[in-house]
């Protein structure tokens, strides 16, 4: 029973302090800003990613290089016929 009493003026305490104004709200904590002296990097390799983005996009010639080094380089053929052309035979000759 003496725990309930002690639970009791501790309540009483607390609602008295709070009627008079002595409970401070807890202050939020300052959320700490990125834009300071850190992150130097993190924004060196944006830039470089971004300057690469702009560059494929604008440059034929990067991009080809850039196709060339992911897929390998384009073949080319010397596409020439290996078999006769067909002679014409007359509409209707039947064989």
């Amino acid at each position: 029973m003496g725990r309930k009493r002690k639970h009791d003026k501790d309540e009483d305490q607390a609602a008295q302090a709070s009627r008079n104004g002595a409970v401070a709200e807890p202050e939020p904590q300052a959320v700490e800003e990125s834009g300071g002296g850190g992150g130097g990097l993190g924004k060196l390799v944006l830039l470089l990613l971004v300057a690469a983005i702009v560059a494929l996009v604008l440059s034929e010639g990067a991009r080809s290089k850039v196709l060339d080094l992911l897929f390998g380089s384009e073949e080319e053929f010397d596409y020439s016929s290996t078999t006769m052309p067909a002679t014409e035979a007359p509409v209707g000759a039947g064989a």
